[in-house]
């Protein structure tokens, strides 16, 4: 029997489509391209990460190593952090935007990292002052707790559930400790989108497995002791991903750029052949449109960034959120008292192999990673190679056994 690993989300996609947790989890595949969204979400974290690193002290990248690279974005060789984290953070996504992935152009991705460069500084800006409220007590935090049967008196066997929090932070005000969640979405920021993500099992189950894990010790570590406050609660800090696209300038602000080498408050450097009709703007040349009276561009990535710290220095809360969000115990007992009971129908559907796929999910919210490969009618069993567009990821399986009759041992037995 598979040791069972219960998360948050896991839950969430077995309980939206039994079919999509069967290749998801059990069997390990993954699109074979990284979707957009989880890779903006993913660099997002990391360069917050770099932010939260503490200058002078020794690189955290080359200590593990043992050795100062030379080429090291972090340190860029000195060993230790600069003074401006920023410094990190540009040398970090530069090597990560590096090479044009094939199924983007060269400006799609460019666009991708000024998008996080100058949200991340907007960011900056925006909590500069609150930002000192708090202190970082552990980032990336990952711990494992029992689930007991109903009744909460015996552990069930093979069975846990794994957490990972991205930072845990005191309120220097209070003394109180929070989970700290970053989020990204595309979503406008209203009271929907905060009723779903509050209500939902996710913070739930930050709370619940910070709590469990604080009762049984595993934060100790962190200066978090059983017999300290209980967490208080989790600080979801949210950003709208830019809605914003790159624009053609008019004819006017054309010649203000081309004459004065400024657009939306910021300096360029602009060299304009009015012979090859061409401009170069920060040694980028920018699209052009000849007119009657003038010539017109669409923005280049560093212009396009321009305009979108203006914005988001004229309009921050259409970027930037953040709320504390509380549970009850009522409400964490509850979520307590549902683990085992997902935990067994999980078993039961493992057992009786009753893997069935609901084509409600297909595209609630977000369009299904399998939903190509449900419709193709192309049967995968674990051993085949992965189908088209799909790769094995971590936790994929080997080709399944059989019983002397040939039939096939179920997983979960």
């Amino acid at each position: 029997m598979r040791q069972l690993r219960l998360s948050a989300s896991s839950n969430m996609d077995f309980l939206a489509c039994q079919q999509h947790y069967l290749l998801s989890y059990i069997y390990g595949l993954e699109p074979e391209k990284e979707k957009e969204v989880l890779r903006i979400g993913s660099m997002w974290h990391k360069t917050h990460e770099l932010l939260e690193l503490k200058p002078g002290e020794f690189c955290p990248r080359c200590a593990k190593r043992e050795e100062v690279s030379p080429t090291c974005y972090i340190c860029d060789g000195t060993g230790r952090v600069p003074e401006d984290q920023m410094d990190c953070v540009i040398r970090y996504l530069n090597k990560s935007y590096a090479k044009t992935p094939d199924n983007m152009t060269a400006d799609e991705w460019e666009l991708e990292r000024v998008k996080l460069l100058y949200s991340l500084t907007g960011h900056r800006w925006f909590y500069g002052n609150t930002e000192k409220r708090w202190s970082v007590i552990g980032s990336e935090i990952k711990f494992e707790i029992p689930v007991y049967k109903p009744g909460g008196k015996r552990q069930m066997p093979k069975v846990v559930f794994v957490c990972k929090i991205d930072r845990l932070v005191r309120d220097n005000e209070t003394g109180l400790v929070y989970v700290w969640e970053r989020k990204s979405t595309g979503r406008p920021m209203n009271d929907q989108y905060w009723s779903d993500l509050t209500s939902g099992d996710q913070v739930m189950g930050y709370l619940y497995g910070g709590r469990v894990a604080q009762a049984m010790g595993l934060l100790k570590p962190y200066g978090i002791n059983p017999e300290d406050d209980p967490i208080a609660g989790a600080w979801c800090d949210v950003w709208h991903k830019p809605d914003i696209s790159p624009k053609m300038l008019t004819q006017k602000d054309t010649a203000t750029l081309r004459d004065d080498g400024t657009y939306c408050g910021e300096s360029f450097e602009v060299l304009y052949d009015p012979r090859a009709v061409s401009l170069v703007v920060n040694g980028v040349p920018a699209p052009i449109i000849e007119g009657k009276q003038g010539i017109a561009i669409r923005e280049t990535p560093e212009m396009y960034g321009a305009r979108l710290l203006q914005d988001v220095t004229e309009r921050p809360e259409n970027y930037f959120q953040q709320r504390a969000v509380t549970r009850t115990d009522a409400e964490l007992e509850e979520f307590a008292f549902r683990l085992p009971k997902i935990a067994e129908q999980i078993r039961f559907v493992e057992r009786k192999n009753l893997w069935i796929p609901c084509k409600g999910s297909c595209h609630a919210t977000y369009r299904c990673d399998f939903l190509d490969f449900c419709q193709s009618g192309v049967t995968y069993k674990p051993g085949d190679p992965a189908p088209v567009g799909y790769k094995l990821g971590y936790g994929s399986v080997p080709a399944v056994p059989t019983f002397n009759d040939g039939t096939e041992v179920k997983i979960g037995e």
